[in-house]
C-alpha cells in the first residue's frame, strides 16, 4: 500500500512537474515522529503516565504471582502431611489461583495496549492538525512523515519536527 502511494506521489509529481515548476516552487517538509518523541516535553509525561499505570499493573501482577509461588511452596512442603482430601482441595486452590494470575495477565496486557494505542491515536490527531497548520502558513505543498512511503533520503532543510515538537509543546502548556 505505502509503495502504491509512493509510486502515484512520483508519477504525480514528474507528470505536473514541469507546468508546476513554472508556476510555483514545491516545497517539502518532513516530519521524524521518532525524534519528535524524544524531544517533545508533551510527548514524554505522557509517556511517563502510560509507564507509571504500566508498573501499577505488574504491581498487582506480581502481588498475584507471589501468592501461586507461596501456595505452590506450601503444597510442597505439606503434601506428605496432608490427607488426600486435603492435598486435593490446595491442587484445586493452586489451580485456581494460577488461572486467576493467567487472567489478570492477560487482562493487563490487554489494557495497557489499549492505552497505549489510545495515546497514539491522540497525539496522532493533534500533530496532524498542528502539521496541517504550520504546512498552510509556511507554504508546504507536501510533509512527509521520515519512516513511511520509503523515504530513504532527505535532507536536513525540510526537517520541521523541532517546529511540530515546539507547536505541540506550546498546545500543551510544557516548556523544557
Amino acid at each position: 500500500m505505502k509503495k502504491i502511494l509512493l509510486l502515484i506521489l512520483t508519477v504525480m509529481f514528474l507528470g505536473v512537474g514541469q507546468t508546476f515548476a513554472a508556476d510555483q516552487v514545491c516545497k517539502i517538509g518532513l516530519i521524524d515522529m521518532e525524534k519528535f518523541q524524544q524531544k517533545s516535553v508533551a510527548f514524554q509525561r505522557i509517556k511517563l503516565k502510560l509507564e507509571r499505570k504500566f508498573e501499577n499493573l505488574k504491581k498487582k501482577l506480581d502481588a498475584e504471582k507471589k501468592e501461586v509461588m507461596k501456595l505452590e511452596e506450601e503444597l510442597k512442603k505439606q503434601s506428605l502431611m496432608l490427607s488426600l482430601d486435603a492435598k486435593e482441595d490446595k491442587r484445586r486452590e493452586l489451580e485456581r489461583k494460577k488461572r486467576y494470575y493467567k487472567y489478570l495477565y492477560n487482562e493487563f496486557s490487554q489494557e495497557m495496549k489499549e492505552a497505549e494505542q489510545d495515546a497514539k491515536r491522540m497525539v496522532g490527531k493533534e500533530i496532524e492538525k498542528i502539521v496541517e497548520k504550520i504546512g498552510k502558513t509556511q507554504g508546504y505543498t507536501i510533509i512527509l512523515e521520515r519512516r513511511t512511503l520509503g523515504l530513504v533520503y532527505y535532507k536536513d532543510s525540510i526537517d520541521i519536527t523541532d517546529q511540530v515538537v515546539a507547536a505541540y509543546d506550546k498546545m500543551k502548556g510544557s516548556t523544557k
